[in-house]
């Protein structure tokens, strides 16, 4: 999830990337500590714990961290510490991405289908994604059976739902709407 600080930290380390002309490479080495962050649970409560020191917290993170990622990384993480700001790393990586491709003109779509699409529906959708938007386009994938069929686009904070669901929504709700204007309410 973006938030105004994650959003804030991302543009400082982002700006930092573009001025060394290594924006991919930054971005690698975040998506390094997310997956380490991922397979760490615990090393994730303790960076968030309020009640570990941010000495320890810079420690742990030299531990782990140290030698797997680059030192402007490492360091960016020690001033996250020392601002208090550890639980924010999630939204300072999404925020990070989301910097990147608005810099390369690209869209992130998100595409829920009640089922797994096949290579030509894809390719349907990311050409109509191409034409809506004006923009490459990122295409992620969801699967949410309750869908029935059809599909809910994301883009941003825009939703396109052609779900069966949604039509049958709006159904029952025209349903129910006459019904109460034939008896009068």
């Amino acid at each position: 999830m973006i938030n105004a600080l994650g959003v804030r930290y991302a543009q400082a380390l982002f700006d930092m990337a573009k001025a060394k002309n290594q924006l991919d490479a930054q971005l690698g080495e975040l998506v390094k500590v997310q997956v380490i962050f991922r397979d760490h649970p615990a090393l994730v409560r303790a960076l968030q714990s309020p009640t570990v020191p941010s000495p320890v917290k810079k420690s742990i993170l030299q531990q782990v961290l140290n030698g797997r990622v680059d030192a402007t990384t490492l360091h960016f993480f020690y001033v996250l510490v020392d601002k208090g700001r550890e639980v924010y790393v999630d939204s300072v990586i999404d925020s990070y991405r989301e910097l990147l491709r608005q810099s390369r003109d690209e869209v992130k779509v998100v595409v829920q289908s009640a089922d797994k699409l096949d290579d030509v529906l894809i390719k349907q959708v990311e050409t109509s994604m191409k034409s809506y938007t004006g923009k490459k386009v990122e295409l992620e994938f969801e699967v949410v059976p309750e869908l029935l069929g059809g599909l809910v686009l994301r883009i941003g904070d825009r939703i396109i739902d052609g779900s069966i669901r949604h039509q049958l929504n709006q159904i029952h709700e025209r349903l129910a709407k006459a019904s109460v204007a034939a008896v009068g309410g």
